[in-house]
């Protein structure tokens, strides 16, 4: 039985080997002058969106297979426009001859002529056909979103800084609200219908910012499954990209309305996630200063939204805590004074409280104004919730609900001691 065994094993490894050789025979060909994927795919990295009259454009930042000699990425801005958003990604990929990779994409941008159109529709295309990721920072622009887009990739051509960090490090260490296309959804099919989006522009003021030369792109056009590549150039320009201390915001997946600098910082201020960093104290005259203006960095900070109702109204405190300290002292007469000598004096205090509470006022007009709980005052009440209930029962208009609620803020600030 011995011998019998022998001979299997020698019949089972000389079947093994045959496949293996058939394998090699049948597929290292192809393997050997199949293309790579970097040639047979557009590895994208960012997407921008506009509408044009009746159609849709849509403009990417695709990664080159071309070496260049230092050591970054080279990058191409296609264009493709069609009637339907998935139609123009249809006739950018026919017109370059690849399929549209959009699992890399760092941030997306939309154009504010999408102001009449529900955004939730856009993104739902963006995330079935592209399969961009939810977690990718949204923004909406002034103008157009090529422009954008040929801007950033002109300012990463002629330096080290690239777009999509910038906007990482702006809407992850500066700005308070989520602006992912998760947060926007979230908003969107919540109660409320409240979304918001950073907000980007393009502006000639050179003094700021980091300047581009804009020197066009590739573009493509088709109509339904139909697509044509036409190539083109859009006119020269020199421009700043601008980070606006800003939101967009929309109620029921449309735009609503911006929010100026200071009533975002108004919805800062109520936020649990305050990333604000300083704070401005003018007219100080107190401990040897002549109507100063003293700059606070925020180095930490606490709230706590308080609730009761009195006859069934709801009333929130929002109770913050802030732990500061003077980084810079300005003083209209031009005397010195050392800012590590400064105390946080009553006056200061009540100061601070104003300059705050005016902030948050101005936020809260706006919002009562367009219906739009953008500080999830909704979320905060509903922790009440037979109460609350009660509450929206007795208004003719729910979405109304936030101009009926009392909402006050208590400031607490100490100087950090170290």
């Amino acid at each position: 039985m011995a011998w019998l065994k022998k001979s299997l094993s020698k019949i089972k490894n000389y079947t093994a080997l045959c496949y293996f050789i058939l394998v090699l025979i049948l597929f290292l060909p192809s393997a050997i002058t199949m293309p790579s994927l970097s040639f047979r795919s557009a590895i994208v990295t960012a997407i921008g969106v506009d509408k044009n009259d009746e159609e849709i454009s849509v403009s990417v930042l695709a990664l080159s297979n071309i070496s260049k000699s230092e050591m970054n990425e080279n990058s191409k801005l296609i264009q493709g426009t069609a009637n339907t958003l998935a139609n123009a990604i249809s006739s950018l990929e026919a017109s370059i001859g690849r399929r549209v990779r959009m699992g890399h994409v760092g941030y997306v941008v939309i154009s504010r002529d999408f102001s009449d159109v529900n955004v939730a529709d856009v993104l739902s295309t963006l995330i079935v056909t592209g399969n961009v990721s939810n977690t990718v920072p949204l923004l909406m622009c002034e103008g157009k979103a090529s422009d954008v887009l040929d801007n950033a990739l002109k300012m990463e051509q002629s330096s080290s800084y690239k777009m999509r960090e910038m906007i990482n490090n702006e809407f992850n260490e500066t700005y308070t609200k989520d602006i992912s296309i998760d947060a926007f959804l979230k908003g969107y099919y919540s109660d409320i219908g409240v979304s918001t989006l950073g907000y980007v522009v393009l502006e000639n003021d050179k003094t700021q910012g980091i300047e581009s030369s804009s020197q066009g792109a590739e573009q493509s056009s088709g109509q339904s499954s139909q697509s044509g590549g036409q190539s083109g150039q859009t006119s020269e320009q020199n421009n700043v990209i601008s980070y606006k201390t800003q939101h967009a915001v929309f109620k029921d997946g449309k735009f609503a309305y911006l929010f100026t600098e200071q009533e975002m910082n108004g919805v800062n201020w109520l936020v649990e996630n305050n990333l604000q960093k300083i704070i401005d104290i003018d007219g100080i005259s107190e401990q040897g200063l002549v109507d100063a203006t003293v700059t606070f960095s925020i180095q930490n900070q606490s709230i706590k939204p308080v609730v009761s109702f009195i006859n069934g109204r709801p009333y929130i405190t929002f109770e913050i805590s802030l732990t500061l300290s003077p980084v810079e002292l300005i003083q209209q007469n031009n005397t010195q004074k050392s800012v590590k000598l400064l105390k946080l004096s009553d006056n200061m205090q009540q100061k601070i409280n104003e300059v705050i509470k005016k902030d948050v006022a101005l936020a809260l007009q706006k919002m009562r104004e367009n219906k739009t709980d953008v500080i999830g005052v909704y979320r905060i009440l509903y922790s009440h919730y037979h109460r609350f209930m009660d509450f929206l029962d007795t208004l003719a208009d729910r979405q109304d609900f936030l101009r009926y609620v009392n909402i006050g803020v208590d400031v607490e600030s100490f100087i950090n001691s170290n």
